[in-house]
């Protein structure tokens, strides 16, 4: 029973770190949208509303509707408010999205990273990191010094008492009159 368990603790484990950081993403990016969505409910962005104005959307490169109430133009992220159709083009009312655009650009960051990670070009740094992990890290804890053969250290055994400058005697001198 306890291998069964520490073996699905083991393969949970795998998993979160496969799929971990897609999981943080989009857990945040769900709160970032929900953030955002009472935020505009209670008109904290009256001042800042843009309008984007697309003359024929269904041909412009530049842009992408992500879903219906979120577009994104010329790189940017905007979460929309109202749109227009007057004829084939379109006027979006919205307000530009930075928190979600930072989001998207770390998990951009993060999957170009991982994914480089087996490119020969792109591993060659993470190798000479871990390379110089092992060496200044591991290696010099169970490596075995050299002796040292320029200096010697005898330790002898005196025969007889050795009496130090520094020390005082245990009688008093003599008394020269």
């Amino acid at each position: 029973m306890m291998r069964k368990i520490l073996s699905i603790l083991f393969a949970g484990l795998i998993l979160f770190n496969i799929f971990g950081y897609y999981f943080v993403f989009k857990c945040d990016q769900i709160r970032v949208k929900i953030e955002m969505k009472g935020m505009i409910s209670n008109g904290s962005f009256r001042d800042t509303y843009e309008e984007v104005f697309l003359v024929n959307p269904t041909t412009d490169r530049d842009f992408k509707m992500i879903d219906k109430d979120e577009i994104m133009f010329h790189g940017k992220m905007y979460d929309v408010i109202s749109s227009k159709t007057l004829g084939s083009s379109v006027i979006f009312r919205c307000i530009n999205d930075t928190r979600e655009e930072q989001l998207l650009a770390r998990y951009d960051k993060y999957s170009s990273w991982t994914s480089g990670m087996n490119l020969p070009e792109r591993s060659k740094n993470s190798q000479a990191m871990l390379y110089h992990i092992i060496k200044h890290a591991l290696l010099n804890k169970y490596l075995i010094k050299p002796p040292i053969t320029s200096s010697f250290i005898l330790f002898v055994e005196p025969d007889s008492k050795i009496n130090s400058i520094a020390l005082l005697p245990d009688f008093p001198p003599p008394r020269v009159a």
